[in-house]
């Protein structure tokens, strides 16, 4: 009766209320994405379109793929709706990430030059040398991180589900945790 009684309690207290299914849109994606930045649009069958944006609204992403025109009858935009989409990426430019690593790394020769009135005792020297290592730091971070998700379909949903599991001769919880 007590294990019942407290499994019983558990998954109240932790039962997360259904959401009704909601059609996507892009609500927020004109903040993030603006017409001529380039995109990635990863659709519901996996296939990536990279582009230009051309038009985006809350209802619908224009991207211009760019190819070479064999035909004047051949499309170079593709029109998305917010059903068909998986996920927007936003690349991002490695000089960024070498501009940030190049300040923090010189950061340390900086702070000590403030407070030392030594000339002669190569403080400029370690200041460039982090700086550079810094630099190639920051590009290599960004390089491995990739490009900036900046829609993706069922963002709302729940990273943790526990399922009750109740029957005769067994009583527990199944825990899912999505990453």
């Amino acid at each position: 009766m007590s294990t019942t009684f407290w499994l019983a309690a558990v998954c109240l207290v932790v039962a997360i209320p259904a959401r009704a299914q909601v059609q996507p849109t892009f609500d927020s994606l004109p903040d993030k994405v603006r017409k001529g930045q380039t995109v990635i649009v990863v659709d519901e069958g996996g296939a990536q379109t990279r582009g230009v944006v051309e038009d985006v609204s809350s209802t619908k992403l224009v991207v211009n793929y760019g190819r070479e025109v064999v035909s004047p009858s051949l499309p170079t935009t593709r029109t998305f709706t917010p059903v068909e989409v998986n996920k927007v990426l936003k690349p991002g430019h490695l000089w960024d990430g070498a501009i940030k690593g190049a300040v923090i790394g010189a950061l340390p020769g900086i702070i000590f030059g403030l407070g030392d009135e030594c000339d002669d005792c190569g403080l400029a020297a370690f200041t460039v040398t982090w700086a550079a290592i810094g630099a190639g730091i920051g590009v290599g971070i960004d390089a491995l991180w990739g490009p900036k998700t900046v829609f993706r379909k069922g963002q709302h949903a729940s990273r943790v589900s526990l399922v009750p599991i109740v029957g005769r001769e067994r009583k527990g919880v199944a825990a899912a945790v999505r990453f």
